[in-house]
């Protein structure tokens, strides 16, 4: 009696822990949920990578996957094609300054993981700069997930209001995103590699002759 008991209650504890650990259901986009989300990403594309210059800071937490977490703060400088950042302190590695150009490979090291400089651009500017085609659109716990055309996974998560809320990445990586002032208010990104969190401490222009220093 004692082992059909702790049978079943290993039973129930497995199911528990799929229930909480699996992801929602996924269904085909209603035809004009989906034209109205793809119509909000080229909008917030339009916005994103139109030229301008900004500088930004984000306090930050990285949590590598084997490791201890690390606190900073990060600053932000694009001039519409090339981003600058500096940390106060490592968040990924040993680097505390790079450069992440548009149409590069190179991310820089500045978030844990192989991601692609066009996935890092996409994080910090809230959209990736390709569009998506509306193809093959889902709905998924309230969002239209909508696929990029570079595969590897990577797709655009809209919310109904239209907000781009969400992106996931190549190898998995997953991007959440909170509404700010022309760039996210808060972007927590987490993969195999570990999670970072970054929340917008202050936005502003970013002037033609001003240097980088926070």
């Amino acid at each position: 009696m004692r082992r059909r008991a702790a049978v079943a209650a290993a039973a129930l504890l497995a199911l528990v822990s799929a229930c909480r650990t699996a992801g929602p259901a996924a269904v085909p986009a209603d035809p004009a949920r989906t034209a109205g989300s793809v119509a909000a990403v080229f909008a917030a594309r339009e916005r994103a990578w139109a030229p301008r210059r900004f500088k930004a800071l984000y306090r930050g937490e990285v949590a590598p996957k084997a490791g201890l977490a690390v606190r900073g703060f990060l600053s932000l400088f694009w001039d519409g094609e090339t981003l600058e950042w500096r940390a106060s302190v490592p968040l990924a590695g040993t680097p505390r300054a790079g450069t992440i150009r548009r149409g590069g490979a190179d991310a820089g090291g500045l978030f844990p993981g192989p991601l692609a400089a066009a996935d890092v651009l996409a994080a910090l500017l809230g959209v990736p700069v390709e569009l998506p085609t509306g193809e093959g659109a889902l709905l998924r716990g309230g969002r239209v997930e909508l696929r990029l055309p570079s595969g590897g996974g990577r797709a655009v998560l809209v919310s109904e209001d239209g907000a781009i809320t969400g992106l996931v990445l190549a190898g998995g990586v997953r991007v959440e995103l909170a509404p700010g002032p022309l760039v996210p208010g808060r972007i927590e990104i987490s993969g195999r590699e570990g999670t970072a969190a970054l929340s917008l401490e202050s936005f502003g222009p970013w002037p033609e002759g001003e240097g980088t220093k926070r």
